[in-house]
This record gives C-alpha cells, structure tokens and sequence, in this order.
C-alpha cells in the first residue's frame, strides 16, 4: 500500500486484499475458539478466494511500474501456505465435524444437534457475507482514491446497509425475532441491486484489468453466498419455537466451562 500510486487499481486491488485477510485470520480464530467446523470451512473458501484474486493479479497488466516480480513473489508465497491452509484448515475441521463435542455435551439429541448446525452455518454465511459485500463495495473505487461523488455516497452507504443487515440477521437467529427477520428480508436486497448494477456498469474496454477480473470473481461468489444465506436462514427460522433459543443461550453462557469439563474428563 506504501510504494503504490494511490489513485491506481492496483491500490484498490490491495485495500481488498488487506480487507479480505483480516477476515481469513477472524475466521480461523473464531472457529477454533468456537470449535465450529463451518466458520473453519469458510476460512479454507476464502482463502482459495484470495487465491484466485492473486492469480488475476499476475495474468493482468500492471498500472504500476516493476510490480510483475512482486506479484508473482506474493503468488508463489500464497500458493505456499495455502497448501498447509487446506490441510490443517480441512483436518480440524473434520475432526469438529466428526466429534462434534461441544454440541453432544450440551444436548445429545440428533435433531436439535442438526438445528443448532444449521444455526451455525447460517451465522457464518453472514459474517462470509459481509466479507464478499465489503469487497464489492471496496471494488467501487475504480481509480484508487480518486472517488467520484456517487462513489463517495456508495462507500458512506454501502457499509451501514451491509453491517445492519447482517446485524438484522444475527439478532434473527440468536432471538428468534420476527421483528428483525423482517428487517433482515429487506436489507437482503439492495445489496443484490447493487452487485447487479456494478456488474452492468462495467466497461468491455476495461476488461484487461485486475479490477474488472476480480469484480465480475467476487460478483458471482457474493450472489451465491447471499442465495445461500437465504436458504439457512430460511432452515433455521423453521426451527424457531422448538427449544433452539434455549440450548443456545446454554452455549454462548456455558461454552468455556462445556470445553474444560470435555478437556478434565479426557485426562481422567
């Protein structure tokens, strides 16, 4: 960010990159305090996106002098770790998914089991979907920080839209609100008029450039991800009313003592 020209796509293009692997390191954190299999899935995903993003750095042109060697050194130290990313990212997460600890000491019912999973899943869908939405929001600055006027209210707007719809949604499934799963419908959209509306701004004569690559990559992820938000989020407010909120509150009050008396019973 230091050595490039600000009022480049490049700059842009590493704002994003800097957005995207503050949230890599939340998700590994969080799923590993948590023990949730999901948020350590989402992390693997995302970082096989930042993969990609690096890619379509080095295959396009440069508006920076002597940045190809630096891309390509920043590729090849990605490709590195992200090997040991899948992993160790894939072997604790399976380890979760098939112990499943935590949740069978809070209730060993298969069924609630299954609906706090679809819980889990949905609250990291909205954190993936906040990340994916940044990004696109990141993704408007075409010219660095040489914003337009639109641009500035798009940057001012975008990101109070965007963290109270996830917001809505968080309160929706810890709450079982149907207050707040209305005003989480509602803010689902404008989101998808805007990925919409980017995408058909987009210029062919800019289609060379590592912003219009990775606009139209992150673009079709981020429809997928909300349709896929919509979809759990429809799961678990089908399960609303049958004891969810309950075992729930037991989790985010009793986790840390769950963890410690699973921990003293494996050394007795």
């Amino acid at each position: 960010l230091i050595s490039l020209e600000k009022d480049t796509d490049d700059y842009t293009f590493a704002i994003m990159l800097c957005f995207t692997s503050l949230f890599c390191f939340f998700y590994i954190v969080h799923g590993i305090l948590k023990e949730r299999y999901h948020e350590i899935a989402v992390f693997i995903f995302s970082s096989i996106l930042l993969l990609v993003y690096l890619i379509l750095n080095v295959v396009s042109p440069s508006q920076t002098a002597g940045a190809s060697i630096q891309k390509k050194v920043r590729l090849g130290v990605a490709v590195f770790f992200l090997l040991g990313i899948i992993y160790l990212g894939g072997k604790v997460s399976h380890s979760y998914w098939s112990e499943r600890r935590l949740l069978f000491r809070i209730n060993a019912k298969e069924d609630l089991q299954a609906m706090l999973g679809w819980l889990f899943l949905c609250s990291s869908l909205i954190f993936f979907d906040v990340q994916l939405q940044g990004t696109m929001l990141i993704f408007v600055m075409n010219h660095g920080t040489d914003v337009s006027h639109v641009e500035i209210i798009v940057l001012a707007v975008g990101p109070v839209v965007t963290l109270a719809g996830a917001i809505a949604g968080e309160f929706t499934i810890r709450k079982e609100s149907k207050v707040w799963l209305s005003i989480f419908v509602v803010l689902w959209f404008p989101n998808v008029v805007y990925i919409g509306l980017k995408l058909y701004d987009l210029k062919p004569s800019e289609s060379w450039t590592v912003l219009y690559k990775a606009t139209v990559a992150c673009a079709v992820v981020a429809l997928l991800i909300r349709l896929a938000l919509a979809f759990t989020m429809y799961k678990v407010v089908r399960n609303f009313g049958r004891g969810l909120r309950e075992k729930l509150e037991a989790i985010g009050t009793n986790q840390s003592q769950a963890t410690e008396h699973a921990g003293v019973e494996e050394e007795a």
